[in-house]
């Protein structure tokens, strides 16, 4: 891994959060964590180095996805590894979930994560080298009652990320769809959740997370993660 140039987005807490201070941590590769507010990403200023960079982004913003991307590679020079990460969630029923709440999520989960690979994909192109990761949920692979919106945005990345494998493996580049179940986040609190509920849960803490996400990057090179499923062992599904 070292050397190797990641650009995650949402990271300003839960699984992103965890993954960032994770490579942070190791001090070998070079990092680009996104963020709505970039405040929320000063728990990277203790590991002080100029191999991280912290950048504002809306995710539902074309115009500064593509600025990210251009950025990281005036940078570092380079994209190895993109982890479509930022997401909300909405604990809803289809009668009580607005289509202003049905665009947030897509735009939110699934515009960012199309306009961050259409842009990061010429790069690895060139390399003929790059692991793009889609941040789908358990939600992808069984829908949930009450998160129909949701849903349908985490079984559109799992799709995207199988399209992807297809027609970008020749290429070199490795696609894998990422289907956590809950976490012990922020995640959702307030829309469906509480803080003493999620504290009680025995959910998968976001470590648990950064060590399956970085084990997919660490992959031999010939072979490759295509869908990984993780749980708690303290939650029976």
């Amino acid at each position: 891994m070292t050397n190797k140039t990641w650009l995650i987005t949402g990271t300003s807490s839960g699984f992103g959060k965890a993954l960032a201070t994770l490579l942070a941590k190791k001090g070998t590769v070079n990092l680009v964590a996104t963020a709505r507010n970039i405040e929320k990403l000063h728990y990277l200023d203790e590991f002080n180095h100029g191999q991280i960079q912290k950048l504002t982004l809306d995710v539902t913003n074309q115009h500064e996805i593509q600025a990210v991307v251009e950025k990281t590679n005036t940078i570092f020079g380079k994209i190895d590894i993109l982890v479509n990460n930022a997401g909300i969630g909405r604990t809803l029923s289809i009668t009580d979930t607005t289509m202003a709440d049905y665009d947030l999520v897509m735009d939110t989960n699934v515009r960012s994560a199309f306009a961050f690979t259409k842009q990061t994909v010429p790069t690895m192109v060139k390399q003929h080298d790059g692991q793009i990761i889609m941040v789908s949920s358990v939600t992808g692979v069984v829908g949930h009652a009450d998160e129909t919106a949701y849903t349908c945005s985490k079984f559109v990345l799992r799709g995207l990320g199988q399209a992807l494998d297809k027609e970008l493996l020749d290429k070199g580049i490795r696609t894998c769809v990422f289907c956590p179940h809950a976490g012990a986040t922020e995640f959702e609190v307030g829309f469906g959740r509480t803080k003493e509920g999620v504290a009680k849960s025995g959910f998968l803490t976001p470590e648990d997370v950064g060590q399956a996400l970085l084990s997919v990057c660490t992959q031999t090179k010939n072979s490759r993660i295509v869908e990984l499923r993780l749980a708690s062992n303290n939650v029976k599904y």
